[in-house]
């Protein structure tokens, strides 16, 4: 399961490739490109194009996540509770109360080593609900954004099929409700039609 701690990594590995490859480029090295490399002796002043391209992308990555922001900063103790102090003072003295106990408490230590970072989060917010709550709100913060998507995903499915609807909310509501219709009570209501 990703969290956010595993995407920012991702993120940030992918930022470091952009410098390295803008600075390969520069120097007139394109195998990082296989599909480029045949052609890039060819074609002149491709070098500078690529290297300026590089760098409005890594501005683009920058801008949409900017290292100031990033999730990881300040809670090291969210990765590695045994290990890591990152982030520690930073913490309400409750709370720190609870990371002391959860530090040297030896079966979520061996917890820790088999299972995932959310798993663990999940299992430890059981006994000490205030850190593990934390740990979960920061690691784990795209529900909210999966029913909006839901939602807009719905509607554009609806849009597609019903092109001529312009007013899609009591489809919408049936698309997005999680509750199941009650298909005999619905018929039931319904007034059978008469023959001519």
């Amino acid at each position: 399961m990703a969290d956010t701690f595993r995407l920012a990594d991702k993120i940030a590995g992918f930022k470091a490739n952009l410098g390295t490859w803008a600075h390969r480029v520069n120097r007139g090295v394109f195998d990082m490109f296989s599909n480029l490399s045949c052609f890039s002796e060819e074609a002149e002043g491709l070098g500078e194009l690529i290297h300026s391209h590089m760098g409005s992308l890594s501005d683009a990555f920058e801008r949409y996540f900017p290292s100031a922001k990033d999730p990881r900063n300040g809670k090291g103790w969210m990765r590695d509770p045994f290990q890591n102090d990152d982030g520690r003072d930073q913490l309400p003295s409750q709370q720190d109360d609870q990371l002391i106990e959860l530090m040297n408490d030896g079966g979520l230590k061996t917890l820790f080593n088999s299972t995932s970072l959310t798993s663990f989060w999940i299992k430890a917010s059981g006994e000490y609900m205030e850190i593990g709550t934390l740990a979960l709100k920061t690691l784990l913060p795209f529900p909210t954004s999966y029913l909006c998507e839901a939602g807009f995903s719905a509607m554009t499915a609806t849009k597609t099929r019903l092109r001529s609807k312009l007013d899609v909310r009591n489809t919408l509501r049936v698309s997005l409700s999680t509750i199941t219709p009650r298909y005999d009570v619905i018929v039931a209501g319904k007034q059978p039609q008469r023959s001519h």
